[in-house]
């Protein structure tokens, strides 16, 4: 994990010609991090696609963007088979990953089978999305119903923006309502605009800067989901976060939603920090 990063950029992506898309940039400050830009305000055009392309590339030095919206496609979407052998005979390496997360949830898998639905469909899911589910997290799929819309406009942002960002390096996909939820907030707070203050106030680390307001929030999900995608990009660039092993393979990274891992796995990241070696005075880490 890069550590250089010092920008955050989080987009709540929304339909291409629809108005909910929302635009958040949290810059590092000496206590954590400050967000510095919230976009767009009342009154001004929505982020359609140049303007959203042309605000993240405008900040894009030392930035990471952070993405509520799929990223990647299915594996059945990406497979380049002529004819499909069946999921039963299906060697692709993320199918397989999907098998081994359903086996993991054995009594969902079981009620599935006796109502005769598919345990798994690799046309609309992946294997992130399933792995949330171990998680206790209720996750979309990725082409499930209304998604089809945002995906292909989330594939069209990687290509816009693939001179600059690559995925899993300065791209990311991230799912704010998992992050709040794996940090221990797990009110709804779609509906509920005190909530959203509540939560922002109790992030210690976080902060708004001058001009920018905790209020918009308030007023707009949109502009707090997208506060909170930048601020899972920071927690993810501070604590080193890795892309998880399954039965020690891992998942496809092709394909990826960043969210809090699990505590043990951050306890190991801290002390592997704590035992590094100190730079020398002097140089650069």
């Amino acid at each position: 994990m890069e550590h250089s990063f010092k920008r955050f950029i989080g987009v709540d992506l929304g339909g291409g010609k629809g108005k909910k898309t929302a635009l958040a940039v949290l810059d590092t400050s000496r206590a954590g991090v400050t967000v510095t830009l919230l976009s767009p305000h009342a009154k001004e055009r929505p982020l359609y696609d140049a303007a959203l392309v042309g605000a993240i590339l405008s900040r894009r030095e030392g930035a990471v963007v952070c993405v509520d919206a799929p990223l990647t496609l299915p594996p059945c979407l990406r497979c380049t088979e002529p004819v499909c052998p069946g999921q039963d005979a299906c060697v692709d390496a993320e199918v397989l990953s999907m098998r081994s997360l359903v086996r993991s949830d054995a009594a969902a898998s079981d009620r599935d089978r006796r109502r005769g639905k598919p345990v798994i469909t690799p046309y609309t899911q992946r294997a992130t999305d399933l792995y949330l589910r171990t998680r206790g997290i209720l996750a979309r799929e990725t082409l499930g119903q209304g998604m089809g819309p945002l995906a292909a406009r989330a594939a069209h942002l990687v290509r816009a923006l693939g001179q600059h960002f690559r995925l899993n390096h300065n791209l990311i996909e991230v799912f704010p309502r998992a992050t709040l939820e794996l940090l221990g907030f797990r009110d709804p707070y779609k509906k509920r605009a005190d909530r959203r203050i509540d939560i922002l106030a109790s992030l210690g680390d976080l902060s708004f800067g001058p001009g920018v307001w905790r209020e918009e929030c308030r007023q707009s999900d949109h502009a707090f989901d997208a506060v909170l995608c930048a601020y899972t990009g920071y927690l993810r660039s501070r604590d080193g976060w890795q892309i998880t092993e399954l039965a020690g393979d891992e998942i496809d990274p092709r394909g990826w939603i960043w969210v809090p891992p699990e505590p043990a796995t951050v306890e190991s990241a801290k002390a592997e920090k704590t035992d590094a070696p100190k730079p020398a005075v002097g140089r650069a880490g």
